[in-house]
């Protein structure tokens, strides 16, 4: 129990020093990805029911993340400001 706090608190730490190191398009694009990796696990490991509106805003999020993806990708492909380049 004496341990629960240092092993809370380390990688809560070692998220914040490395969310410093990141550009902030970058931390976003990566907090978009959990919440949708999550569900996409809870569906096929999990076998969650799937009503038909929760399926079309799971495709409009992996969706919404491609697009993103490869603008940011073509913009610093092409020297412009983009995901890996923004800073």
């Amino acid at each position: 129990m004496m341990l629960s706090g240092p092993l809370t608190a380390i990688p809560l730490l070692m998220f914040a020093a490395a969310a410093q190191r990141l550009p902030l398009v970058t931390l976003g694009l990566l907090m978009c990805f959990n919440p949708a990796l999550r569900m996409t696990w809870e569906i096929l490991v999990g076998h969650e029911p799937m009503p038909p509106a929760r399926c079309i805003g799971l495709g409009l999020i992996w969706i919404a993340l491609a697009i993103f993806t490869a603008d940011g990708l073509l913009c610093a492909h092409r020297g412009g400001t983009g995901i890996l380049q923004a800073s």
